[in-house]
């Protein structure tokens, strides 16, 4: 039986647009911090689904390490938006 596990529109957003983030001009990092952090976001739900119905111990501490690496790249990710973009 299959169950999707629950994704924002960002989220999912994210996963379908194109790698190209346009052009190297001053709107950049701003578009690159807007596509990560949902990037981001989907893999710690998609870590956080494993680390439940895995039972391999290596699945599940690969799913700790993401849960814990890209927790703190979002946190850093969102600092930087307030930082520089005031979002």
């Amino acid at each position: 039986m299959h169950h999707s596990m629950p994704m924002s529109q960002d989220a999912i957003k994210s996963m379908m647009m194109s790698m190209d983030l346009g052009a190297a001009d001053d709107q950049f990092d701003q578009r690159f911090l807007n596509a990560m952090i949902p990037h981001h976001e989907g893999a710690v739900v998609m870590a956080q689904d494993a680390l439940k119905k895995s039972k391999r111990p290596e699945i599940q501490a690969l799913a700790r390490d993401i849960i814990r690496s890209q927790e703190a790249e979002i946190k850093q990710m969102k600092q930087w938006q307030q930082a520089w973009y005031k979002q």
